[in-house]
């Protein structure tokens, strides 16, 4: 499901990738990385509408997490994608994904302390999955 939704998507198919999503949705009602997808489908105004949907669904999913955590960092809340990379990583810490995001995000946004410890727990936790 996930990888049609995103071939219409890239190709601008809009109206087919929502289409498509909404079906893998109603089959797939628990999937968090169709949750997390399509969270960042939606127009900017809808995400977080979106967002409390895909928790109130998959709640402890690390997909959807992620997702909240980016959605902060696209609204510039910074703290509050702090807390929620953390949230995702401690639920989730062999989601690579998880911690590359975070990593960046501390490089771009935190101390030099906060980017060496983000980059110690990710080394312990040796991460092996996610794209």
């Amino acid at each position: 499901w996930l990888e049609a939704i995103r071939v219409e998507f890239r190709a601008n198919l809009r109206d087919i990738a929502n289409t498509l999503m909404a079906k893998a949705l109603q089959e797939c009602p628990n999937s968090g990385i169709l949750w997390a997808e399509a969270i960042f489908m939606e127009p900017r105004p809808q995400r977080k509408t979106k967002s409390v949907d895909a928790l109130k669904r998959c709640e402890h999913d690390p997909h959807v997490l992620l997702a909240v955590s980016k959605l902060f960092w696209c609204e510039r809340k910074l703290q509050k994608c702090r807390e929620w990379f953390n949230r995702t990583v401690k639920i989730e810490p062999d989601l690579g994904d998880a911690w590359a995001y975070f990593y960046k995000f501390e490089l771009l946004n935190g101390t030099e302390e906060q980017q060496e410890d983000v980059k110690k727990r990710c080394i312990a936790a040796e991460p092996h999955h996610g794209e």
